[in-house]
């Protein structure tokens, strides 16, 4: 159960009045009238934490206010970061989070969240589709009956095949993989 700021607080003050956790349990849900209430083990650490850092709240909580208590910074994600992530996926728009993150000097889960978070961009599969016509069914209807004719007259032609979705070799030289992507702000329109 997430307990707010208030009743950490009262839980707090009661615990200091009472000296005693039993009995500060007791206060509070008098108070709050509930039947549950925060169990030893946190009063414990709602107190030690207010005795060594002053206040009940998560320091460590995203907060524009104020610095994380650790001191550190609060993110990758600042403005200089996230104008070279823009710039890079400008100049190259497929190239993967990894390679941008290794490109970058910036983790790779943070690039992944500047993209999405800051940038708005999203990965999106490239599409190859086929034009269908009743020439392509003719020959579709051909190959499979070579296929089942080869492997008839060499039984382990099977075995020497190798199937792959991963890419698409074109005549022209190009390779398209299925696993290539890119980011951008709305699918694409067009297929290739």
């Amino acid at each position: 159960m997430p307990w707010t700021t208030e009743k950490k607080i009262f839980i707090d003050e009661a615990y200091f009045r009472q000296k005693s956790i039993h009995a500060a349990q007791l206060e509070f849900k008098e108070r709050f009238g509930c039947r549950e209430f925060p169990v030893h083990s946190m009063i414990y650490r709602w107190v030690n934490k207010f005795r060594t850092q002053g206040t009940v709240n998560n320091l460590n909580r995203k907060d524009t206010n104020r610095q994380s208590h650790s001191e550190r910074p609060k993110s990758s994600r600042t403005p200089h970061n996230v104008a070279a992530v823009r710039d890079s996926v400008v100049h190259s728009p497929s190239k993967s989070v990894r390679r941008r993150s290794q490109e970058l000097g910036i983790n790779r889960e943070s690039v992944r969240r500047i993209l999405i978070a800051d940038i708005h961009m999203y990965p999106y599969r490239i599409q190859i589709k086929e034009k269908h016509s009743p020439d392509n069914m003719r020959k579709r209807v051909i190959m499979c009956q070579w296929f089942c004719d080869k492997i008839d007259a060499v039984p382990d032609f099977v075995d020497n095949v190798w199937f792959s979705d991963e890419a698409h070799f074109l005549l022209s030289g190009h390779v398209k993989s299925k696993n290539n992507i890119f980011w951008g702000i709305t699918p694409p329109e067009c297929c290739l």
